[in-house]
């Protein structure tokens, strides 16, 4: 009898772990670094899922190579419900098509928990560009064959530009950065003639006069800039990108943490002064399940690879 019992224990213990967690602070990796539009989502997203979960959710930026080397890291750390990392367009799919050997597959090293936002991009010129709108520009990159120079700050941002680039059908040399911030701080200063920017950085500098702003990369104008047209109505007919931010644990986490983080997702995303930071950032709240989220992984993948090869572009 006393050996049944004790059988029965070592079955409950990992029923008793999963139900105690989280006992001691959880770390959220963000592959990006500080200013980012993932590192915002991620520290507002922190706030809530510290109430939520009654322990501290601790941001850690872990910055290179298009989200990759916080994302690998974050993929082969412990599965075991304390470490986290954010996951986006970038990192969950379109890196997938833009490097020849990518150190982890968003298919099989991570355990999706759920989709967190949306929100569109917009292209910005350097200030002293003589151009106004989207056509205007269109038509100097073209009368500047090769002249011009982009700057992306990830995966996701590299592909939007290398969009409009094919559907202006002008030439235009891409040049890699760290993030978004690092691009937005080189546009200012001229080094680089344009870029693909989250709407925090873009509208800021923009209403700073520090760069020009040309339209939206969603198909609808954003809320946080009506004034803004989309890039389709600006003259790239048909142009439609928006991104998503999710969160994500290393494959192998056990199921009923995956659903305990995604229920604590749940109820920080419907408090009003979430979504308020997230409207004021550009951002629209898209929750999901964690089966949702991996379907969005799979489909987004194929999405991204296709916008890859009509750019024509060659993995690196």
């Amino acid at each position: 009898m006393l050996r049944h019992f004790a059988t029965a224990l070592l079955c409950m213990a990992p029923l008793l772990a999963n139900a105690a967690y989280p006992d001691k602070p959880v770390r959220l990796i963000v592959p990006f670094p500080p200013g980012s539009i993932t590192d915002v989502v991620a520290r507002s997203l922190a706030q809530g899922l510290n109430q939520e979960l009654k322990q501290s959710i601790v941001v850690e930026n872990r910055a290179g190579a298009n989200g990759i080397v916080g994302t690998g890291s974050a993929a082969r750390s412990e599965a075991d419900g304390y470490t986290l990392f954010m996951v986006g367009v970038s990192t969950g799919a379109s890196n997938v098509s833009a490097f020849r050997s990518l150190p982890y597959d968003p298919r099989k090293d991570f355990a999706p928990i759920g989709l967190v936002a949306e929100a569109p991009f917009m292209l910005v010129t350097r200030a002293d560009l003589p151009v106004k709108d989207v056509q205007s520009f269109v038509k100097y990159a073209k009368a500047h064959p090769g002249k011009l120079s982009y700057g992306y700050g990830s995966g996701s941002a590299q592909l939007c530009a290398a969009q409009v680039v094919a559907m202006g059908d002008f030439q235009a040399t891409p040049v890699a950065y760290r993030g978004v911030p690092q691009a937005m701080t080189d546009l200012m200063g001229g080094t680089i003639d344009f870029t693909i920017a989250d709407m925090v950085n873009g509208m800021q500098q923009s209403r700073a006069g520090r760069v020009t702003a040309l339209g939206v990369t969603s198909k609808a104008r954003s809320p946080l800039a009506p004034e803004l047209p989309s890039l389709s109505e600006g003259g790239l007919t048909g142009y439609d990108l928006t991104v998503w931010f999710g969160m994500a644990a290393p494959a192998g986490t056990p199921d009923a943490i995956v659903q305990r983080v995604n229920e604590a997702l749940k109820h920080a995303l419907n408090e009003p002064a979430l979504r308020e930071q997230f409207t004021s950032n550009g951002l629209a709240v898209r929750y999901s399940s964690a089966q949702e989220f991996k379907r969005v992984i799979d489909t987004e993948i194929d999405k991204w690879g296709k916008i890859f090869a009509d750019a024509n572009m060659t993995p690196q």
